[in-house]
């Protein structure tokens, strides 16, 4: 990389300063009560109002094991464990990331799912601007490629002094990226959860760590490549988006898209409602427009519907979104029914697990 006479390259370490668990490994006490790193840690943030956004990642931990007290030998294996890491500025979120807002009690197999057929369709639409960015600025250079040719000729002589040391590492460098697939690097997915809420008291600490601690017992084979949750103190899309918006980095280099939240069908019909703005069809725009000059972007899954007949029908809000103009329909992707259908509810769920207690 290294390829010209004077090139430096500066390594330095980076210091995690705004830890909300301070660089400390979770570690349970003698009464086996959760300490520092816990997501309850997290939530009480949020509560506290020291925070508006708390990121939760999956670690894998040794878990330590003796046979008795005089047994010096340890049984060592691996778990993943949900620890409280950064907040609000000091999360170094990556560009073009997948927000999948929810309450998570539980987390099941619907929610992973929906991620998943984001995942895909976001690489999809990453792939499809990235040919097109490509090809508009071929053309573009296309015009200005004879004076470009005209001022190597003139330099070629200077060139091939200055590059004659370092040709062997930039051919390196070159096969070395030429090989390297961007895409191979699946969307980051963060699982959100808002610890408050607009007409309720916020979640209990020891509720949230709850939910949170089942995200590791869904099969590793089901989740996305790259994931974590994060805890806000946000109930509303629009509160989401200007949050995010302030900690999120640059946008993709080929659309102003920063963010893509992804929802269910009844969350998506919710969000374009003029009910929830006022009673106003202008204000429910403004709002939207707001939130797409901050780059957000939605994938709505689809689901089943019982018609009146007693027949079921897929829906994904197609006929809702042909309603609202053009630049706002652009915010929105639809999931068709091959790419995903959600046949299951949290509350189903839920009575199964009361059911099993």
């Amino acid at each position: 990389i290294l390829d010209k006479d004077g090139d430096e390259l500066t390594v330095q370490s980076y210091k995690v300063a705004g830890s909300v668990c301070n660089g400390r490994r979770r570690r349970r006490s003698k009464n086996n009560s959760t300490q520092d790193c816990s997501p309850a840690v997290g939530a009480r943030q949020i509560i506290e109002g020291n925070a508006d956004i708390v990121t939760i990642l999956p670690v894998l931990q040794n878990t330590n094991k003796k046979h008795s007290d005089d047994d010096d030998g340890d049984d060592s294996s691996l778990s993943l464990q949900m620890e409280t890491g950064l907040a609000d500025g000091q999360n170094p979120f990556p560009n073009d990331v997948i927000i999948v807002p929810g309450s998570y009690n539980p987390p099941h197999h619907g929610h992973i799912g929906l991620a998943n057929a984001a995942v895909n369709v976001l690489r999809q639409i990453r792939r499809r601007e990235e040919l097109e960015y490509n090809a508009s600025s071929s053309s573009s250079s296309s015009s200005s490629s004879k004076s470009s040719n005209m001022l190597r000729s003139r330099h070629s002589s200077l060139e091939s002094v200055s590059t004659s040391s370092s040709s062997s590492s930039s051919t390196a460098l070159k096969n070395l990226w030429s090989k390297v697939d961007k895409h191979d690097n699946d969307p980051t997915v963060l699982f959100e959860m808002s610890v408050t809420n607009a007409d309720k008291p916020p979640l209990d600490p020891s509720e949230v760590e709850r939910r949170v601690n089942f995200f590791p017992t869904l099969s590793s084979d089901i989740m996305p490549k790259d994931w974590g949750v994060i805890l806000t103190n946000a109930p509303l899309f629009s509160t989401k988006a200007s949050l995010l918006d302030d900690v999120l980095l640059h946008s993709s280099p080929y659309s102003n898209r920063k963010m893509t939240f992804v929802l269910g069908t009844d969350t998506f019909v919710r969000i374009i409602n003029p009910k929830y703005y006022s009673n106003s069809f202008e204000n429910m725009i403004d709002a939207l427009v707001q939130m797409k000059e901050k780059g957000v972007h939605f994938v709505v899954g689809g689901r089943l519907e019982q018609t009146e007949s007693g027949s079921k029908k897929f829906i994904n809000g197609e006929e809702e979104v042909k309603s609202l103009p053009m630049q706002i329909q652009e915010m929105f992707t639809l999931l068709t029914e091959e790419e995903f259908r959600l046949d299951v509810s949290s509350t189903e769920i839920r009575k199964k697990m009361e059911e099993q207690e």
